[in-house]
């Protein structure tokens, strides 16, 4: 009976203690991937690479299509993590008398890669529109109860900025006139040269904990 029991024991800890061993060596390895629990400062540089660029002659109501390529650029090393779209024109329109007063045309674009797209419009001379796929709000800024991994996994852009861009670029005509009643006359206006810029964003970045440091007080005699 003592020696079933006996072996019994052995083979328990036999079995027991490297499953306990293995248990707690998976999360001291764990806690040393993603480091402490603290405050950090982020600092990061982001930085823009045009990946394609273009002028599309486009009438009032019309739309034209542009595309560009992640392909058409070295990326090794970069974290991609959003995108940039830059768009400029000069208003063309023709006024019809001396006194005739142009007016901004209104200058739209929609589109992006796969599911991430965004969309922009205005009379501005120029417009610009960025999308962010990570949580760039963080960005040089101390970010408090998080491990470094946990912002390597807000900041890191993975394979989601690689691939085809595809834009739709769209006019609409406000044309100026000039006059009253029977001798107003509208100003010549059919469409706008649109000057177009599409670039990644890649974002460079470093952690550092901040630590706290603790009040003494000196208690001094009185």
């Amino acid at each position: 009976q003592r020696t079933q029991i006996l072996v019994a024991g052995i083979v328990f800890f036999a079995i027991a203690f490297p499953v306990y061993f293995n248990f707690a060596a998976s999360n001291v390895d764990d806690y040393e991937v993603s480091g402490p629990v603290g405050t950090y400062e982020v600092t990061g540089n982001l930085t823009y690479i045009e990946i394609g660029t273009g002028t599309e002659t486009i009438g009032d109501q019309a739309t034209a299509t542009v595309n560009a390529n992640s392909d058409s650029v070295d990326l090794d090393g970069k974290n991609i993590v959003g995108f940039r779209i830059k768009l400029s024109h000069s208003d063309t329109e023709s006024p019809c008398a001396p006194t005739a007063t142009p007016q901004p045309d209104e200058i739209s674009s929609v589109g992006g890669i796969n599911e991430n797209t965004t969309s922009l419009s205005g009379t501005d001379a120029e417009l610009e529109e960025s999308l962010y796929w990570i949580d760039n709000s963080i960005i040089n800024t101390n970010v408090s109860d998080v491990s470094e991994s946990d912002i390597d996994e807000m900041l890191d852009g993975g394979n989601t900025g690689y691939g085809l861009y595809t834009f739709e670029i769209s006019v609409n005509v406000n044309a100026g006139s000039a006059g009253i009643g029977l001798t107003v006359c509208q100003n010549e206006d059919s469409g706008e040269e649109v000057d177009w810029v599409i670039e990644l964003i890649s974002l460079d970045y470093t952690t550092e904990e901040v630590v706290e440091e603790e009040s003494v007080d000196d208690d001094s005699d009185e």
